[in-house]
């Protein structure tokens, strides 16, 4: 430290120079041999202006020396006579580190997982239609039927009390038609009885021929008339038959409607048990369907209950996991930030590297960089020196 400062004069007047020479070079260079500015390590017990001699212009193309400080020898990752760049990896425990990435890398595809999968809130049930009441019952038109049954069969019975009489006897005007002709038959035979007499007396007589072919004439005229008298009488039977069947028809009639009547009134009666009970059984079904609504619903509010909290246990399940997962995510963040990395601060070439000195568990080597624009023989003499210490358990090495 005291060193450093009794140089600090002849660095500064040197830095006069330097930058006259470096604005001369500069404006010769390509621009991919420019050099770049490194990155400032991170020095262990290095004051400012320590510091500000690392990152001076004036050293920017010494040699470097860093002391590295590591847990394996495996961690250093360049060899001698290697290339290196403006944060190129020199020192890194990079086996714990791809562990952990992969482990990092898992927790994110278990979270991205997770906070991918959709949870449905369930919706409350939606009301139950109310079951429209039964009306009042009313059976006004089966007793009506009834009534009206009724009214037929008593009339039905009436008429045929008022029938059954007169159609259980002959028609009187067809049996007084029939009367008539059987008189009329009869008057007919009788006169030809009495012509016969009289014809069969002429002859005991021996009458005249004329009058005898008159009387035969005669005769013959009142067989015609017995004839018709008889024809008459069998229409007029004929006439009386017919309306005996008539009238047994029409008794068969009144007979059938009365049945019919009573048949109708049994119906109507039917029809109003059938409505009752078909009644009675709306009612039942609605005493039932009530029931199964009344189920129903509480069967609802309790798949809703059990679905809200199941989508709560859920949905806390996914809240912990999350959690817990976070906290996994920044244990091995923080993991990775503990392990040492150690970047070069320049351009180069690694011009040496010192053997491996183990002590505690701990194995120090150095190694020296060299600027691309000196050449590798003449650099020893003009090197400048920079301790670097890195350690795998200390959270100082750190990249900036």
């Amino acid at each position: 430290m005291n060193v450093t400062k009794s140089n600090q004069l002849l660095i500064n007047i040197g830095l006069l120079i330097a930058i006259a020479l470096s604005v001369i070079l500069m404006g010769k260079l390509k621009p991919q041999d420019k050099p770049a500015i490194a990155q400032n390590p991170i020095v262990e017990n290095a004051d400012e202006e320590d510091q500000e001699e690392f990152t001076s212009p004036l050293q920017k193309d010494r040699p470097l020396r860093m002391s590295l400080s590591v847990d394996n020898p495996s961690y250093l990752k360049v060899r001698l006579n290697d290339e290196i760049k403006i944060g190129d990896i020199i020192s890194d425990n990079s086996t714990e580190r791809q562990r952990l990435e992969r482990q990092k890398k898992s927790i994110k595809l278990q979270i991205d997982n997770l906070k991918s999968k959709t949870l449905i809130a369930p919706t409350p049930p939606p009301p139950t239609p109310l079951i429209r009441s039964l009306p009042d019952s009313a059976f006004e038109e089966e007793q009506a039927n009834i009534s009206q049954a009724e009214l037929k069969l008593q009339q039905a019975k009436s008429i045929l009390n008022s029938r059954s009489k007169l159609l259980t006897t002959d028609n009187p005007e067809r049996r007084a038609e029939f009367e008539k002709a059987g008189a009329s038959l009869a008057i007919a035979s009788q006169k030809i009885q009495e012509q016969e007499q009289m014809i069969a007396a002429m002859n005991d007589m021996k009458m005249q021929p004329e009058i005898l072919q008159h009387e035969q004439s005669k005769l013959r005229k009142l067989q015609s008339e017995l004839d018709q008298a008889r024809s008459e009488v069998e229409q007029s039977q004929a006439k009386l038959s017919a309306a005996a069947i008539i009238q047994s028809q029409e008794l068969e009639q009144l007979k059938t409607n009365v049945i019919l009547a009573e048949s109708e009134l049994k119906i109507a009666k039917s029809r109003l048990e059938s409505a009752i009970n078909r009644r009675q059984i709306q009612e039942y079904q609605a005493s039932v369907e009530e029931s199964k609504r009344s189920q129903t619903i509480t069967q609802s509010n309790q798949d809703y209950e059990r679905s809200r909290l199941q989508y709560e246990e859920a949905t806390r399940n996914k809240d912990y996991q999350l959690a817990q997962l976070g906290i996994s995510l920044s244990a091995i963040e923080d993991k990775l930030a503990d392990i040492p990395i150690v970047r070069s601060p320049r351009n180069g070439y690694i011009k040496k590297v010192k053997p491996w000195v183990g002590k505690d568990g701990k194995y120090t080597t150095t190694i020296t960089i060299v600027s691309n624009n000196i050449s590798l023989n003449n650099k020893s003499s003009n090197g400048t020196k920079s301790t670097i210490t890195t350690n795998t358990d200390s959270n100082t090495d750190k990249p900036r």
